[in-house]
Protein backbone atom coordinates (compact mmCIF):
# COMPACT_ATOMS: atom_id res chain seq x y z
CA UNK A 1 0.00 0.00 0.00
CA UNK A 2 2.83 2.34 0.88
CA UNK A 3 4.40 1.99 -2.62
CA UNK A 4 1.08 2.82 -4.27
CA UNK A 5 0.69 5.97 -2.18
CA UNK A 6 4.19 7.14 -3.09
CA UNK A 7 3.46 6.54 -6.78
CA UNK A 8 0.28 8.63 -6.55
CA UNK A 9 2.16 11.44 -4.77
CA UNK A 10 4.91 11.43 -7.43
CA UNK A 11 2.29 11.47 -10.20
CA UNK A 12 0.48 14.42 -8.57
CA UNK A 13 3.74 16.35 -8.11
CA UNK A 14 4.77 15.75 -11.73
CA UNK A 15 1.31 16.76 -12.97
CA UNK A 16 1.44 19.87 -10.80
CA UNK A 17 4.87 20.81 -12.16
CA UNK A 18 3.71 20.36 -15.76
CA UNK A 19 0.61 22.46 -15.05
CA UNK A 20 2.68 25.20 -13.39
CA UNK A 21 5.19 25.19 -16.26
CA UNK A 22 2.42 25.44 -18.85
CA UNK A 23 0.97 28.45 -17.02
CA UNK A 24 4.24 30.40 -16.88
CA UNK A 25 5.05 29.86 -20.57
CA UNK A 26 4.18 32.86 -22.75
CA UNK A 27 0.99 32.16 -24.63
CA UNK A 28 0.71 32.89 -28.33
CA UNK A 29 -2.42 34.24 -29.85
CA UNK A 30 -3.40 33.34 -33.38
CA UNK A 31 -4.86 36.14 -35.41
CA UNK A 32 -6.43 35.85 -38.82
CA UNK A 33 -4.49 37.59 -41.58
CA UNK A 34 -5.49 41.21 -41.98
CA UNK A 35 -7.70 41.97 -44.94
CA UNK A 36 -5.58 43.67 -47.57
CA UNK A 37 -6.99 46.76 -49.24
CA UNK A 38 -5.42 47.48 -52.61
CA UNK A 39 -6.55 50.58 -54.49
CA UNK A 40 -5.80 51.60 -58.10
CA UNK A 41 -3.99 54.79 -57.01
CA UNK A 42 -1.32 53.00 -54.95
CA UNK A 43 2.31 53.64 -55.82
CA UNK A 44 4.66 50.75 -56.58
CA UNK A 45 6.33 51.35 -53.19
CA UNK A 46 2.97 51.09 -51.37
CA UNK A 47 2.15 47.93 -53.33
CA UNK A 48 5.54 46.52 -52.33
CA UNK A 49 4.71 46.91 -48.63
CA UNK A 50 1.41 45.09 -49.12
CA UNK A 51 3.20 42.48 -51.24
CA UNK A 52 5.53 41.75 -48.34
CA UNK A 53 2.52 40.96 -46.14
CA UNK A 54 1.01 38.80 -48.89
CA UNK A 55 4.34 36.96 -49.20
CA UNK A 56 4.10 36.11 -45.50
CA UNK A 57 0.38 35.30 -45.33
CA UNK A 58 0.34 33.21 -48.53
CA UNK A 59 3.09 31.02 -47.10
CA UNK A 60 5.74 31.88 -49.71
CA UNK A 61 8.35 32.13 -46.95
CA UNK A 62 7.90 28.47 -46.09
CA UNK A 63 9.95 27.55 -49.16
CA UNK A 64 11.56 30.85 -50.24
CA UNK A 65 14.01 32.94 -48.24
CA UNK A 66 14.51 36.67 -48.81
CA UNK A 67 17.60 36.82 -46.60
CA UNK A 68 19.97 34.43 -48.37
CA UNK A 69 19.03 31.50 -46.13
CA UNK A 70 18.93 28.10 -47.84
CA UNK A 71 15.38 26.71 -47.88
CA UNK A 72 13.50 24.25 -50.09
CA UNK A 73 12.84 26.79 -52.88
CA UNK A 74 15.18 29.32 -54.48
CA UNK A 75 16.42 32.27 -52.44
CA UNK A 76 14.63 35.44 -53.60
CA UNK A 77 16.85 38.04 -51.93
CA UNK A 78 18.01 39.39 -55.34
CA UNK A 79 15.12 38.34 -57.55
CA UNK A 80 14.26 41.98 -58.35
CA UNK A 81 17.66 42.46 -59.96
CA UNK A 82 17.81 39.04 -61.61
CA UNK A 83 14.34 38.50 -63.09
CA UNK A 84 12.01 40.64 -65.17
CA UNK A 85 8.28 40.97 -64.53
CA UNK A 86 7.31 38.50 -67.27
CA UNK A 87 9.54 35.79 -65.78
CA UNK A 88 8.10 36.40 -62.31
CA UNK A 89 4.57 36.19 -63.72
CA UNK A 90 5.34 32.92 -65.49
CA UNK A 91 6.35 31.37 -62.17
CA UNK A 92 3.44 32.94 -60.28
CA UNK A 93 0.66 32.09 -62.76
CA UNK A 94 1.92 28.71 -63.98
CA UNK A 95 3.94 27.50 -61.01
CA UNK A 96 6.68 24.92 -61.38
CA UNK A 97 6.94 21.21 -60.77
CA UNK A 98 6.79 21.76 -57.01
CA UNK A 99 5.42 25.30 -56.63
CA UNK A 100 1.66 25.71 -57.17
CA UNK A 101 0.35 28.65 -59.22
CA UNK A 102 -0.28 31.68 -56.98
CA UNK A 103 -3.78 32.28 -58.37
CA UNK A 104 -4.93 28.77 -57.46
CA UNK A 105 -5.12 26.94 -54.12
CA UNK A 106 -3.55 27.12 -51.64
CA UNK A 107 -2.72 30.83 -52.14
CA UNK A 108 -5.71 31.86 -54.35
CA UNK A 109 -4.31 35.33 -55.07
CA UNK A 110 -6.19 37.69 -57.37
CA UNK A 111 -4.56 39.96 -59.98
CA UNK A 112 -4.22 42.91 -57.58
CA UNK A 113 -2.59 40.73 -54.93
CA UNK A 114 -0.24 39.24 -57.51
CA UNK A 115 0.63 42.78 -58.64
CA UNK A 116 1.50 43.69 -55.03
CA UNK A 117 3.51 40.48 -54.68
CA UNK A 118 5.45 41.27 -57.87
CA UNK A 119 6.13 44.81 -56.57
CA UNK A 120 7.58 43.25 -53.41
CA UNK A 121 9.67 40.79 -55.42
CA UNK A 122 10.94 43.68 -57.57
CA UNK A 123 12.01 45.48 -54.39
CA UNK A 124 14.29 42.56 -53.48
CA UNK A 125 17.46 43.76 -55.15
CA UNK A 126 15.68 46.20 -57.42
CA UNK A 127 13.05 48.91 -57.53
CA UNK A 128 9.29 48.25 -57.71
CA UNK A 129 7.70 49.59 -60.89
CA UNK A 130 4.41 47.72 -61.37
CA UNK A 131 1.08 49.43 -60.73
CA UNK A 132 -2.49 48.18 -60.47
CA UNK A 133 -3.73 47.38 -63.96
CA UNK A 134 -0.30 46.38 -65.29
CA UNK A 135 -0.84 42.68 -64.56
CA UNK A 136 -3.67 40.48 -65.77
CA UNK A 137 -4.03 36.72 -65.47
CA UNK A 138 -3.22 34.86 -68.69
CA UNK A 139 -6.20 33.52 -70.59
Amino acid sequence: MKGGTQLIIVALVVTGLFTWFAQIMPQTKWEAPKKVVITPDMTPRQLSKIGKEIFKSAGCGVCHSVTGEKLRGPDLSRVGAERDVDTMLTYLYYGTGVMPPANKPPANLNDKEITALVAYLQSLGGRPTVKIGDIKAPK
